[in-house]
């Protein structure tokens, strides 16, 4: 998986803690997706917090219904990247990239097709939480 990080607005170059605090977010949200594919509810809702959402081709999706249907929901695979970021502010990242996922969710399979996810993090009580995320299909994407 390949890394970018966006040069900030206006064309000014990043410091080192902005760039290093991008990268650790980067990690978190493969961590995300790792919880995900793994059905590690602990893990999932240490990085997503109960006020977050999800925004699925399915629908809307609050964290405690994600929880309650992790297990109906199967990530056989999936590939992301490069992952992009800037800060907009000290306290909020804000991740983008390609995804391509398969897998099911109720015994229905994921639609055909990469999204282009979007994830932002907050600075909450000294950690980085996920309290956004929203994926939108790529028109014509197919495997």
């Amino acid at each position: 998986m390949k890394t970018h990080v966006s040069e900030a607005k206006g064309g000014k170059s990043k410091s080192g803690s902005v760039l290093k605090t991008i990268k650790d977010v980067i990690r978190l949200e493969e961590r995300v997706w790792k919880a995900a594919q793994n059905r590690n509810a602990k893990v999932f809702e240490e990085l997503v917090p109960a006020d977050a959402i999800m925004i699925f081709q399915s629908g809307i999706v609050l964290q405690p219904d994600y929880l309650a249907t992790m297990n109906q929901r199967t990530i056989s695979r999936y590939e992301l990247g490069p992952i992009e970021g800037f800060m907009p502010n000290a306290t909020t990242v804000i991740l983008y990239y390609k995804a391509l996922r398969l897998g099911e969710e109720a015994g229905k399979i994921f639609p055909v097709g990469a999204v282009v996810e979007s994830t932002t993090w907050i600075k909450r009580r000294r950690r980085w939480v996920a309290v956004l995320n929203q994926e939108t299909p790529i028109a014509n994407d197919h495997p």
